[in-house]
């Protein structure tokens, strides 16, 4: 059904996303690494959740792993192996985790692994270890994906120092529906639940939710699912959507200046140029640059016509309700 709220794993179910998959597929085909990059709500895990089961490969979510013994845990929990049998192996052994890596990896053959919120991982050996298994397991599949900061930066513009210097994935980026195609998927949804909106409530929802599947999906289920009104729904889709981008948000800012990031977004509400938002932080070009990478990698910001803007509007809401530093948000 179009309007579950999770993910899609069945390629009867992935709407609007065919090229991308057969993109997708075409390069992990070929025998490249693939990264699919994207905004939050425009179906990336979808996209490669279907991958998989496709495929018969591994799905490894990394949301909070940081180190490479929470991704040997991931990796061994989802091919179905004991961890602590593990531990004890690498005790005995005195091997590195890096090896234990590496020891699981080969124990996956050929199948495709998707490594998902890979930008969580923050060990300085995980891209000398990406290099060992392109080096050593020439037919492992890797699909990569996550907010194009940190490690996925590093692995996508790999400096000649870099252990991934001419190894860098592919790219898939996945962008917001079409209108055309967001109405298209609205009516679907609707009809699987023999229902029909009026033509003024599929305007009210497309503007207001801009055309990002997720939160398309999340109003077609307030509506088809739990039956409430066109107006109850948009108003729980936009609330439910805050608070998802509001935790998004507290996650993003972990190990960053909180106080600066709060008071870039909060300007960017608006759009601003480079000049505009550094006299207004009161930060050199350096730091200002940093900013900005960083939020155009997580998917908050984008630039139009020579400003910096925030572009998805549950976003622009957030930002409202965003504290400088931590705690409750402001109502």
């Amino acid at each position: 059904m179009l309007f579950d709220l999770r993910p899609k794993e069945r390629l009867n179910e992935l709407f609007g996303r065919g090229e991308e998959y057969e993109e997708l597929s075409r390069l992990v085909g070929s025998g490249q690494w693939v990264a699919v990059l994207g905004r939050r709500m425009v179906g990336k895990t979808s996209l490669v959740k279907t991958f998989v089961k496709e495929t018969g490969g591994l799905y490894v979510n990394l949301m909070g792993v940081r180190g490479l013994r929470g991704l040997a845990r991931a990796l061994s929990q989802s091919l179905g192996v004991e961890f602590r049998e593990l531990e004890l192996e690498l005790m005995a052994l005195r091997l590195k985790w890096t090896k234990a890596v590496g020891s699981i990896f080969a124990r996956v053959g050929e199948r495709v692994v998707v490594l998902d919120e890979v930008q969580e991982i923050a060990s300085p050996q995980f891209l000398r270890l990406l290099k060992s298994l392109w080096d050593t397991y020439r037919g492992l599949r890797l699909v990569f994906t996550g907010s194009y900061v940190g490690v996925l930066r590093r692995m996508l513009e790999p400096d000649e120092g870099s252990p991934l210097y001419g190894r860098q994935p592919a790219r898939i980026e996945l962008k917001p529906f079409s209108r055309d195609i967001s109405r298209e998927f609205l009516l679907r949804g609707f009809a699987e639940h023999k229902m029909v909106p009026r033509e003024s409530e599929l305007e009210e929802g497309l503007e207001s939710l801009d055309c990002y599947p997720g939160w398309l999906t999340y109003y077609g289920n307030f509506r088809c699912v739990r039956r409430m009104s066109h107006e109850e729904a948009l108003k729980a889709t936009l609330s439910e959507a805050v608070k998802i981008v509001l935790e998004e948000l507290d996650h993003f800012m972990i190990r960053r200046r909180r106080d600066l990031y709060t008071a870039a977004l909060r300007v960017l509400r608006h759009g601003a140029s480079w000049s505009e938002l550094r006299d207004e932080l009161g930060v050199n070009d350096k730091v200002l640059r940093d900013v900005l990478l960083n939020l155009m990698g997580a998917g908050l910001i984008t630039r139009k016509d020579g400003l910096y803007v925030i572009d998805d509007p549950i976003v622009r809401v957030a930002v409202t309700r965003l504290r400088p530093r931590g705690g409750r948000p402001s109502s």
